[in-house]
């Protein structure tokens, strides 16, 4: 997108078509504080019912009625600024504590246009990537506020606002706050930054092969975040011996390393977003290891001991703890990072997305365990030809079965336990490709749940579109997602061999989210973008029979669906049924 572009970071679209400069402008002129009429201050933006105890009413005030010395960002941000409320958002609030460690991009979802003193109006506006494009929400600064305190996001300061009305600018344009709970970091960075995010098992690398990783991905500017998997939905937010909460996000500030009578130390920085509760075990801020480093180091450490939220890990214990490690890359060439965390040479990326939707009974043919109808499923044909200018080893492994989610069989890879013995694998020339797949506005949609969604890599060799059951049944993918998963966003980083590719999106079930359309008395049509717009079941039968001899003329081919875009433009699109689920395909590929 170029800078100027509508939908750009430089021009965004304007959310629920709410312009801050003249709504701003209009309130200073007039003497009058913003309301926003589209996220009003009452139980509508919470998102969920009263509290019974009238003891623990919500009241709705502005910053400068909750502390007499507020302002909007104090001095600059900082990690330590963010802590979390009575909600379950910790995965947004860790990527936004990530954020502040970038100003260029920070600026770029934080306007510094906006303060509580200067030309104040009560108005806010901060920036979002949705699905390909920059999207400005408007807001107005009242906050939700229980005896006394902010109920949500808010700074450890508490007389700093920024963070809190960011979140409420998010809540918004994802319909309340109570959408904003539980979600996955990768969301919130992608939304933050406009990059692509993908998932790292800390168990498929060795704690210095991982410590060299964050660190170069640290220095290219790749937000960072990790967690501790849960084994049911009870741990969540219970507390480890070592002072860590499973099933929570914690952000990845920092890489160094010291040195003690040991040797060489390689620790981690990371960050709780609750502003408390922090690591206690080795190296952590009051431990004795630290009075084997000299003074100095410190020092250069900003070594604190207080109990912020942040802290300092060895590689090794990081590796033990922890589970996940979720690596967003601002830009596609930071995405260009060897697996000893090297730098590649300098390489340019091409970038390719396709919007679509799974339509049921014409392109919802569920997981390929399902043969007769797999092959409906959208498919994409993507050709890559030039070799990537370094070598690196092969990235792509099956690490997740799918189970009885797929009938694929692909070979064992190589386990961590079993590197010390396994001969090292050859280094070879291929050509880089990141696919991610998006499911659109399903956190904005009646809190719908995501779906279960993949997708598997298959080359060809000459086959002629649209393919069908044949093909896909005598055919194993080159790559794949990995396993089914509820999840907003799948991607995978993947190295292929020169030559053209299908790429087949998928969810778990056929149909799996199809509404039984004879118990509807109308369907509700559009996107949702400023308000819903219905059709009479006349109108209804009508448009249904056109799409039907439309698939008929197509013989069900769900490729034309997406590839012939003056059918798929004047069909689809503009009248996505609601049962449908849109999703964004996005694919870097390395030239």
């Amino acid at each position: 997108i170029s800078a100027l572009e509508p939908g750009s970071a430089a021009n965004p679209h304007k959310f629920r078509n709410q312009d801050y400069e003249s709504l701003r402008d209009g309130c200073v002129k007039s003497g009058s504080l913003f309301s926003d009429p589209h996220f009003p201050a009452d139980q509508r933006s919470i998102g969920m019912a009263p509290d019974a105890d009238p003891k623990n009413a919500i009241r709705w005030l502005r910053p400068k009625e909750i502390s007499k010395d507020a302002v909007f960002i104090e001095g600059t941000t900082g990690t330590t600024d963010i802590c979390q409320g009575q909600l379950g958002d910790c995965w947004l609030l860790a990527a936004l504590s990530s954020l502040t460690l970038h100003p260029t991009l920070f600026a770029k979802v934080v306007p510094s246009d906006q303060s509580l003193t200067e030309s104040y109006a009560g108005i806010f506006h901060f920036r979002f990537w949705q699905y390909g494009d920059w999207v400005e929400v408007v807001v107005d600064d009242f906050l939700p506020v229980r005896n006394g305190r902010l109920l949500f996001s808010h700074s450890r300061t508490l007389n700093e606002f920024w963070s809190a009305l960011v979140e409420k600018a998010y809540a918004k344009m994802a319909g309340s706050y109570s959408s904003l709970k539980g979600g996955n970091i990768s969301e919130g960075m992608e939304d933050f930054t406009g990059g692509i995010a993908r998932s790292l098992k800390i168990s498929s690398r060795t704690p210095l092969a991982l410590w060299k990783l964050i660190t170069a991905s640290l220095s290219r500017g790749t937000l960072l975040s990790c967690f501790i998997q849960v084994a049911n939905v009870r741990e969540i937010g219970t507390v480890t011996p070592q002072g860590l909460v499973k099933g929570h996000a914690y952000a990845i500030t920092h890489s160094d390393k010291v040195y003690n009578k040991s040797g060489e130390v390689f620790l981690l920085k990371l960050r709780n977003p609750w502003g408390f509760v922090e690591y206690c075990g080795p190296w952590s801020d009051k431990c004795k290891n630290w009075d084997e480093v000299d003074s100095a180091e410190k020092k250069r450490l900003e070594l604190i001991k207080v109990e912020d939220g942040e802290f300092w890990i060895s590689t090794e214990d990081f590796s033990t703890l922890f589970h996940t490690v979720e690596l967003c890359s601002v830009n596609p060439d930071s995405l260009a990072v060897d697996e000893e965390g090297q730098y590649s040479s300098p390489s340019s990326w091409t970038i390719t997305s396709y919007q679509g939707a799974w339509v049921p009974g014409c392109s919802a043919g569920g997981s390929s365990k399902y043969e007769r109808s797999f092959w409906k499923n959208p498919q994409f044909r993507l050709t890559i030809s030039e070799l990537d200018d370094y070598e690196d080893e092969d990235e792509y492994s099956a690490d997740e079965e799918d189970g009885k989610t797929d009938a694929l069989t692909l070979a064992p890879t190589t386990k961590l336990k079993d590197k010390a013995t396994a001969k090292p694998k050859e280094k070879v020339m291929k050509c880089t490709m990141v696919a991610e797949v998006l499911q659109k506005y399903r956190r904005q949609k009646d809190k719908t749940n995501f779906l279960q969604i993949a997708f598997h890599i298959y080359m060809l060799a000459g086959e002629s579109k649209p393919l069908g059951q044949k093909f896909f049944s005598s055919r194993l993918p080159v790559a794949r997602s990995g396993k089914y998963q509820a999840l907003r966003g799948i991607r995978r980083k993947v190295r292929l061999n020169p030559g053209t590719y299908v790429v087949v999106v998928s969810t778990f079930l056929e149909k799996e989210y199809h509404l039984p359309l004879e118990t509807c008395r109308q369907l509700i049509f559009a996107e949702d973008t400023g308000g819903r717009s219905r059709l009479t079941l006349p109108q209804t039968v009508q448009l249904l029979s056109s799409l039907r001899k439309l698939q008929v003329r197509l013989c069900g081919a769900a490729w034309l669906l997406f590839t012939v875009s003056p059918i798929w433009d004047e069909w689809f699109q503009p009248v996505c049924v609601c049962v449908c689920v849109c999703v964004c395909v996005c694919v870097f590929v390395c030239v």
